[in-house]
């Protein structure tokens, strides 16, 4: 397993996303750059998202202060983001994943999130995952100059992480606080179960009391009932035999009513009958008066149509005889016309004589004085035929022509006038031959005389029939009425009999919850009634004397020993699972312990062996405090460097302490490898031969981890396979350059 990259985006100086790929031949990358140009900020960063939160190891006043927090030129950021993405081939992650990538986020408002490969989860899924694989905070992966001095501090408890993270106990240490949790819960439930029981059992005693008391009052109560149900039974058993008794009586009434009402609605149907008969009689009576009367109103109308055709008749034949008159004496006038134009056409011609102006002006003067005779004699009702011969003249021939013209215009006139009143005359001719016959048809329709007086005596007849029947059907009615008396009597009884046994199930139904069907179906039986009664009146009394009664006192004392019995097994249970956690307990510390001890052996020599390379001729011993349980006891560590005696380490020099401290991480790193290591300057107090053999260390332990390296120390530099620049081309804010030494040196 190894680290791919790591992806910041808004951490501390990284504003914008910044990823750094460690490839896979690159064993051992270096970061380098100048003081302040956020170098350490890549650790941080690194030990945030391994789930560190304390806010003092990531060199900051509180997580929200890791958010970019802006420059001159650039605004702040609201959230931090950093992603590490690791190989797991391996499967060192127990995930079934070849990849792994975990995040983390943070905001202004100090909300977080957490992601393991993409899929929200909480700090502690991912501190469970880092769990006993060398990463995570407060381990040795991640090694910083504060974190060496920690190694060499002289207080053996501050080292005991490391060491522990190491030996890999950490797993039961997790466990083990576990279950101390539960068993601190369980002793708390003991304690709460064991108050309860002890209130629980002097409830009971209060109870068992009540409970036999109640007991007794059931016994003469469920007496009672029993008394009582059977006197109900026989109550219902009266009651349905007078039911009986009254339905077959009714039923009788009922049977008689229902043939009277058969008769009944018979002599409604006759009588109904007979008045239809007796009102369609009176409506032929007065239809046939009607008839009567319209007929001969029909024939008035008839006659007086005929007399006005009469009349009609005599006009027009007087019309046309005038007509006839008048055509004649017209054509007889055209004839005399015809006669004078003829005379007229034989005249003088004066149109050609010298006098001819003057002869035209009075023949003109004598024309205007024949129209003013004519026309005086017209006035006196007379036609004179006035004509002025002179001689011939065209003007008066053009007259006479004209005049014969009119004349004859007015015959033909005349003539077609009388066309027209002999077409007349002939329509009313057929006409009152027609209306003739009409009045002979009506004459001949009319009925006798004595059909009227016959239908009255026949509604006389029926009258009477319906007189009688009516006076039948009243009478009926007044024994209907008291037959209805009587059945209105047998169903008040019928509607009491049901009120007394609805009332007598209602009290049934409220007191002992039984329907009568299933009282019929109980075995109650009461021989004598008085002495039921009397014993139920007893029974009562005994009953108001035991009250008060607890009647839940049966139940409540069954279920409190159901309780206590409970009770009791689950503190049973407590008191098992209190000592299966004791047991667990001691037997995480054993495994732990025996873990511990083997690893702090296998360190000691590995260290010395360390140790001795690094400081040739050197010697360097582990040991723990005796006197005190190993898992509690100080990590005592004392070195002799070659030709000197042996010191604990803070008498040590500042380079001669880096090497220690060195010495124990590789020592720890040889016996339980990280997947990477990241170290921040722990080779600043170094010199050049110390330098050397810290390279050569380096390089060994880089055939089996991954190591980052931020350094100063171009020695160290040389080593490394890629090289990552740490700058700030704008104040503020860090970028990343890379460069492959590899491919350089090709």
């Amino acid at each position: 397993m190894f680290l791919k990259s790591l992806i910041l985006r808004g951490f501390k100086t990284f504003a914008d996303q910044t990823e750094i790929i460690f490839a896979d031949d690159a064993r051992i990358t270096a970061i380098v750059g100048p003081n302040g140009c956020g170098k350490s900020n890549l650790m941080d960063a690194t030990r945030w998202v391994l789930a560190e939160d304390n806010p003092r190891e990531l060199r900051v006043a509180s997580l929200s202060n890791i958010i970019f927090a802006g420059t001159a030129s650039r605004k702040s950021l609201s959230l931090a983001e950093v992603t590490m993405i690791f190989d797991n081939e391996s499967k060192r992650f127990p995930i079934p994943f070849s990849e792994v990538a975990i995040k983390r986020r943070t905001f202004k408002e100090g909300e977080s999130e957490f992601f393991i490969n993409k899929n929200p989860c909480r700090l502690k899924d991912i501190k469970e995952l880092l769990l006993d694989t060398g990463l995570g905070e407060s381990t040795y992966s991640i090694i910083t100059q504060g974190q060496v001095d920690a190694i060499l501090s002289s207080k053996g408890e501050e080292r005991r992480a490391v060491f522990e993270e190491a030996a890999g106990i950490n797993k039961y240490k997790t466990r083990k606080e576990s279950a101390q949790r539960k068993l601190i819960s369980a002793e708390q439930n003991i304690l709460r179960i064991s108050d309860l029981k002890i209130e629980v059992a002097e409830h009971i005693i209060t109870l068992e009391d009540q409970a036999k008391k109640a007991r007794h009052y059931k016994e003469i109560q469920e007496n009672v009932k029993n008394l009582d149900l059977g006197l109900a039974k026989r109550q219902v058993k009266n009651i349905l035999e007078k039911q009986g008794s009254l339905t077959n009586e009714l039923e009788q009434v009922r049977s008689i009513k229902e043939s009277e009402r058969a008769t009944e609605e018979q002599d409604f149907s006759k009588l109904s009958t007979l008045k239809e008969t007796y009102r369609k009689l009176e409506s032929e009576i007065d239809a046939t008066a009607a008839r009567l009367e319209g007929e001969k109103d029909k024939l008035r109308d008839l006659e007086l149509e005929r007399r006005f055709l009469d009349g009609e008749l005599a006009r027009e034949e007087k019309s046309l005889k005038e007509t006839a008159e008048k055509t004649g004496r017209l054509k007889q006038k055209i004839n005399e016309l015809e006669i004078h134009l003829a005379k007229e056409q034989k005249g003088f011609d004066l149109s050609d004589t010298v006098f001819s102006t003057i002869f035209e002006e009075i023949i003109k003067e004598l024309g205007a004085l024949v129209t003013t005779l004519k026309g005086a004699f017209a006035s006196m009702g007379e036609e004179k035929s006035i004509q002025l011969i002179l001689g011939h003249s065209l003007e008066k021939e053009e007259s006479y022509k004209l005049k014969i013209e009119m004349l004859k215009e007015e015959v033909a006139s005349l003539e077609h006038e009388q066309e027209k009143l002999t077409f007349g005359l002939k329509g009313h001719q057929i006409q009152l031959e027609s209306l003739n016959k009409k009045i002979s048809e009506q004459k001949a329709s009319q009925g006798p005389d004595n059909l009227l007086p016959q239908k009255r005596e026949e509604r006389e007849t029926l009258s009477t029939k319906i007189d009688q029947l009516e006076e039948k059907i009243r009478h009926d009615d007044r024994l209907g009425r008291e037959k209805r008396d009587k059945e209105s009597s047998l169903e008040i009884a019928l509607a009491k009999l049901d009120g007394e046994l609805a009332g007598l199930a209602e009290r049934i139904s409220l007191e002992y919850n039984l329907s009568l069907a299933e009282l019929e179906n109980k075995e109650f039986a009461v021989e004598n009634a008085g002495r039921a009664k009397k014993e139920i009146e007893a029974g009562k009394e005994i009953l108001r004397q035991l009250e008060p009664v607890n009647l839940l006192a049966i139940e409540e004392f069954d279920k409190e020993k159901e309780r206590f019995s409970f009770i009791q097994a689950q503190l049973n249970d407590l008191n098992s699972a209190r000592e299966n956690l004791t047991g667990l307990i001691t037997e995480l510390d054993q495994k732990a312990e025996e873990t511990f001890l083997n690893t702090m052996k296998e360190l000691a020599t590995v260290f010395s062996e360390t140790f001795a390379k690094l400081f040739v001729g050197g010697e360097a011993k582990i040991s723990l405090q005796e006197g005190v349980p190993p898992l509690d006891a100080e990590i005592n560590i004392e070195v002799r460097p070659k030709g000197r005696k042996w010191l604990p380490l803070p008498l040590l020099s500042g380079g001669e302490r880096s090497m220690s401290a060195i010495a124990i991480l590789f020592s720890l790193l040889t016996i339980r490898p990280s997947p990477f290591v990241f170290m921040d300057e722990v080779d600043a107090a170094l010199d050049d031969a110390n330098i050397g053999r810290f390279t050569e260390m380096l390089k060994a332990f880089a055939q089996h981890s991954q190591i980052i390296v931020i350094t100063h120390n171009k020695r160290t530099m040389a080593v490394a396979d890629n090289i990552y620049g740490v700058t700030m081309e704008e104040p503020g804010m860090s970028k990343v350059i890379s460069m492959k030494l590899s491919e350089t040196a090709k």
